[in-house]
């Protein structure tokens, strides 16, 4: 990415940041991702294992901190090692949110973490599952500005997203807390 655009990038995630409120953020660490416990809002979500998430369950709201990502990765051309740090990465930084979410005054009732992403090849690994989105106009803005990102970050630019076509859009993924804890908790 050049310089002037990742200049640009930062002071637009400052912005977010700001808008976002996230609850967890690890500013000076290394964690690839940032939270938000909210309401869920939506259609109810059928989770493995015979949960529910229902509107109104309190949730954490996945986000990958982009500028973090983006240092991990730079130079790096190869989709293939990209893929594999990206996994070093998200499996480093599962324990953080697990301890996280357990010591949330909202622990006992925060029902499953969640994301939307382009990133969702490889993630039941960490034992995410993987759904669509729902097709509305939010969604839809969302794929084209996930795409937009991965146009601008990623070395070959929108080529990458030319390449396997249908794997480029967007997709829920969805760790129930139990698991999160079972997994990546350390009691």
């Amino acid at each position: 990415m050049n310089r002037v655009l990742l200049a640009l990038w930062q002071v637009g995630d400052h912005l977010y940041r700001r808008i976002r409120h996230f609850d967890y953020e690890d500013l000076d660490g290394t964690n690839i991702f940032r939270i938000r416990i909210r309401h869920y809002a939506g259609p109810d979500i059928f989770l493995p294992g015979g949960g529910v998430v229902e509107d109104g369950d309190w949730v954490g709201f996945l986000h990958f901190y982009n500028m973090r990502l983006q240092n991990v990765l730079k130079g790096i051309q190869s989709d293939n090692r990209r893929g594999i740090i990206v996994a070093r990465e998200v499996r480093r930084s599962l324990p953080e949110l697990a301890e996280f979410v357990r010591n949330h005054p909202r622990s006992a009732r925060i029902k499953a973490l969640m994301g939307v992403t382009l990133l969702n090849r490889g993630v039941e690994h960490f034992g995410f599952t993987v759904m669509n989105v729902p097709d509305t106009a939010w969604y839809r803005f969302k794929n084209w500005y996930m795409r937009l990102m991965m146009a601008l970050c990623h070395p070959n630019g929108s080529q990458r997203l030319q390449v396997r076509e249908q794997a480029m859009k967007i997709k829920r993924v969805v760790l129930p807390a139990g698991e999160l804890f079972r997994r990546y908790g350390d009691s």
